[in-house]
């Protein structure tokens, strides 16, 4: 099964590119899966974005978006297929969340051109990044900053990957029953759930959105105008590395924060070079998402080094967990994957209830 690549931005709002693969049955929710190095996690909701309600979850270890693994892994295929069955789900369908590890993303700079022609340009780009044949990319971008025709250059964020490791996922995922529609980085699809949440603000303020998973980090800042800057990092944890140096000082669990010292510091590189850029663009706030957002220590080492008030996505204002077994560990796992399920066009603002982290 093949996969092409289809840009789902529309003016003035954030979204995401997506990979697209064939027309969707009639089945009204998607069952969202996301593919980690080696686990799968699967959603499904009933209902949309004002009364969305969890009716299905599973986590499958032992498979996922792993280069190692082969689509005809038949222990994988069957814990799968045991998932579906007893876990609730109806229908084929499904929409698939990839991990940033797996996607290339890069802000470049291009002169302004037309839609065809951006394709064109940010497809070679991904070409010449990944350093494979054309025909074996799958590319889609993001606006950050326009620029006009004949004059100043257009930012955008380039999304890429190579088919074939999509098509690894997909065929896993077919063998074992379901019918993938689209693929897009988890990452953005959380980006965009949490633009969702801030978006109502009568004031839509400068703030930050960082998504972690357990390998890699990414962070975007947003304004009324959209995505300003998006960069995706590799983080390590800093516990082991200076033993006599002092840590994170004033926060209650100061062995945590200091695990999580260099993150925090790449990030306050990045808010100051977004500040030097424009004037004014320092984030109130910083929300945090992802298998790790709720971490001991990660929002503490972030209010220390960055100056910044973190808060956790609440995803419990966008769907009922009520209905299901709640998984162990934090919700903010399962943010890429409720964005991913919920129709694009029924995500709306909630009502506010701040969640401090």
């Amino acid at each position: 099964m093949d996969v092409l690549i289809e840009s789902v931005i529309e003016s003035g709002k954030v979204g995401s590119p997506m990979l697209k693969s064939f027309k969707s049955p009639s089945q009204r929710n998607l069952i969202a899966v996301e593919c980690g190095t080696n686990t799968l996690r699967l959603l499904q909701l009933a209902g949309n974005g004002t009364s969305a309600v969890v009716q299905a979850v599973a986590v499958i270890t032992g498979a996922g978006f792993n280069s190692e693994q082969s689509a005809g892994d038949e222990a994988a295929i069957r814990r799968i297929k045991e998932a579906l069955r007893g876990g609730g789900f109806s229908g084929r369908a499904c929409a698939l969340s990839l991990p940033a590890k797996s996607i290339l993303t890069e802000s470049i700079e291009v002169p302004a051109l037309a839609n065809d022609e951006m394709k064109e340009s940010v497809s070679w780009t991904a070409v010449d990044r990944l350093g494979v044949d054309r025909s074996e990319v799958v590319a889609g971008h993001l606006p950050i900053r326009a620029g006009t025709l004949g004059g100043p250059t257009s930012e955008v964020l380039v999304v890429a990957t190579r088919r074939e490791s999509v098509n690894r996922a997909v065929v896993l995922l077919t063998k074992a029953g379901l019918e993938p529609q689209r693929a897009e980085l988890g990452a953005l699809a959380a980006m965009r759930l949490a633009w969702g949440q801030i978006k109502a603000s009568a004031t839509l303020p400068h703030f930050a959105f960082l998504h972690l998973e357990s390998d890699r980090a990414t962070l975007a800042l947003l304004n009324s105008s959209g995505l300003i800057f998006h960069r995706s990092f590799a983080w390590e944890s800093s516990a082991d590395l200076a033993h006599g140096a002092i840590p994170v000082a004033g926060e209650e669990n100061e062995s945590h924060a200091w695990r999580w010292r260099q993150m925090a510091e790449e990030m306050l590189l990045c808010l100051r070079h977004v500040e030097r850029r424009s004037a004014g663009s320092w984030p109130e706030f910083v929300l945090l998402s992802g298998a790790l957002a709720e971490e001991p220590g990660a929002a503490s080492a972030i209010r220390s080094v960055c100056g910044a008030e973190t808060r956790a996505m609440d995803l419990e204002q966008f769907s009922d967990w009520s209905k299901v077994k709640r998984p162990s560990g934090s919700l903010s796992a399962w943010t890429s994957l409720v964005s991913v399920a919920l129709p694009k066009a029924s995500i709306v603002a909630p009502k506010t209830k701040r969640k401090v982290a």
